[in-house]
């Protein structure tokens, strides 16, 4: 006999669905903080477990727990439908039925590092305009991109780009309550990267290449197998540099000669996983932030946040002219030093930011020159010789002639391309936007498919999933080729563009240069070129599963 509720039963359960109705009805129309949700919820369960067994329910813990479920029921079953119905402003955009109805979907996607590949598949499958997610596009059209990054419009950055931990502070890279507070600190941050102040970073760049050569040297020397992963030294390379750009010194950062046992490039690399990943659905970054899981996040900040302290306290003793300096120097439009709490938050984004990418294009430059069949690495060299014919190893590399050698430009651009299929969302102003005769609406979140531009045949022409590296060179790859250079997002563009990208080309080509010259590398026997391009993994940082495992040594001209 089925089970027929009475008025009173009905109107309770019509209660506590509408209850959920009306939860979504608020989340639709303002912004939840995870913690505060999880926390309102718990007290809210709290309390209806105790009312329960105030009022003498038979099962109090059974009666709270079957509310609970209808009215989450109810709740997320009212999201679904809306976002799943004709009402919403995305419903003309095609796309899987998970990615439509939860960011969750594009959270999964992000942490198994492959979200370029699943993208990509998605605009082969569903067009140039594809819904990844209940508020978010991304667009596999070249003619977005002045749209999307460009000043006319200037998109605000995505919600994914918020500050973990709700930290009441402001950096260059994370997403700001205005544009002017971003074009305040951007205009800060751009006086450090003048031409003249990269000139000051030169020797600081040339010591620890040179120490780079050397750490190469050793830590196969210190080898059973006689053998050097590439990767790490670069990660290393590139921290030990940052220390010295950023904080001038001060903290002693020198991972090529310790090693790395405090875990600061994996706790670095992990954070920006998580800080990526998560944060496509920014409530869940609430939430990790206090649990286990954002530890790495945590520990990137207070590692990061002590050394800008230890740089400050020693202001009066630094003399070189390093990021903090401009940043200490720098001046809000109210006439306000920049608070140290901002301070602590930039130096997140200097450390990380400033090795992490640099670092992880070397090792796949290197990668892909010495398993590809076209000699590169000799052409690199025999450019380099020619450029460079009586060079000694101490005195430093002309970086004016570095930047006008087109080979050694074509290699770093052609690793780019390979090696950065970044997601770089932004937020819809109000008014909406027409893409390619398509209407946008206001607060959708965009992002173009960088790695599907980047390895499209339409902006690169022949062979554009291989490294081939005369493609940007005069002719290109012959009769037909195709080089849209302007189609190459490795550092964004337009408002957000990358303050620091004129001086990471030249640590690149530095380090490359250097290198080539001093070394001849072997793979390993038993390489599998497959399956360490496989494991590359990208979350806004790149993750190598694989050692670049290589045997040196050293050219007979050594500089």
């Amino acid at each position: 006999m089925s089970a027929v509720l009475n008025p009173c039963q009905a109107f309770e359960t019509a209660t506590v669905a509408a209850s959920g109705v009306a939860v979504w009805l608020y989340a639709h129309h303002h912004a939840c903080r995870g913690d505060h949700a999880f926390l309102c919820y718990t007290v809210a369960c709290i309390i209806l477990y105790a009312t329960a067994v105030a009022c003498g329910a038979e099962k109090p813990l059974s009666l709270s727990a079957s509310i609970f479920v209808m009215h989450s029921v109810s709740a997320l079953g009212s999201t679904a439908c809306y976002r799943l119905s004709p009402w919403h402003p995305l419903a003309g955009f095609p796309g899987p039925v998970l990615s439509r109805i939860s960011s969750l979907h594009l959270v999964y996607i992000s942490l198994m590092g492959k979200r370029y590949l699943v993208i990509d598949d998605l605009h082969r499958r569903f067009g140039p305009f594809v819904r990844i997610g209940p508020d978010q596009l991304s667009i596999n059209l070249h003619s977005a991109n002045g749209i999307i990054y460009g000043p006319a419009n200037h998109m605000e950055k995505a919600d994914s780009y918020t500050t973990p931990g709700q930290i009441k502070a402001t950096a260059l890279f994370f997403k700001q309550k205005t544009k002017a507070i971003h074009q305040e600190r951007k205009r800060i941050w751009s006086s450090a990267f003048t031409r003249s102040s990269i000139n000051n970073f030169i020797p600081a760049v040339e010591r620890r290449t040179l120490e780079l050569l050397d750490c190469i040297e050793y830590r196969q020397s210190e080898s059973k197998e006689q053998l050097v992963d590439l990767s790490k030294v670069f990660c290393h390379w590139a921290y030990d540099i940052m220390g010295e750009i950023v904080f001038g010194g001060s903290n002693n950062l020198e991972l090529m000669k310790n090693g790395d046992p405090a875990g600061l490039v994996d706790s670095g690399k992990m954070a920006t996983v998580l800080l990526d990943s998560l944060g496509q659905s920014p409530w869940v970054i609430d939430l990790a932030w206090h649990l286990p899981l954002g530890n790495s996040m945590v520990r990137l900040r207070q590692v990061a946040a002590e050394m800008m302290r230890n740089r400050v306290r020693a202001d009066a003793d630094t003399t070189m002219r390093d990021l903090t300096s401009h940043l200490l120097d720098g001046r809000t439009s109210s006439g306000d030093a920049i608070p140290l709490a901002d301070l602590e938050l930039e130096a997140v984004v200097a450390i990380q930011g400033g090795s992490d990418n640099t670092s992880t294009t070397l090792s796949l430059a290197f990668y892909y020159m010495l398993v590809s069949p076209h000699n590169y690495y000799s052409k690199l060299r025999q450019e380099i010789y020619q450029a460079f014919p009586e060079q000694e190893r101490d005195s430093p590399l002309d970086w004016d002639v570095l930047a006008g050698l087109p080979f050694l430009n074509a290699v770093v651009n052609e690793a780019l391309r390979l090696a950065s299929p970044y997601y770089l969302p932004r937020n819809v102003p109000p008014g909406g936007v027409i893409i390619d005769g398509t209407f946008v609406p206001e607060g959708t979140s965009l992002a173009i498919a960088a790695y599907s531009q980047q390895t499209s045949p339409e902006n690169f022409y022949p062979d554009p999933l291989d490294f081939r590296v005369e493609r940007w060179l005069p002719g290109g790859l012959g009769p037909g080729s195709r080089t849209e250079k302007a189609a190459l997002y490795s550092f964004s563009s337009g408002p957000h563009v990358c303050i620091a990208r004129s001086f990471a080309y030249q640590e690149m080509r530095c380090a490359l240069a250097r290198i080539v010259l001093s070394y001849n590398f072997k793979l390993v026997p038993n390489f599998d070129a497959k399956k360490y391009r496989d494991g590359i993994l990208n979350m806004r940082t790149t993750l190598l599963k694989e050692p670049l495992l290589v045997r040196a040594s050293r050219t007979n001209r050594v500089i």
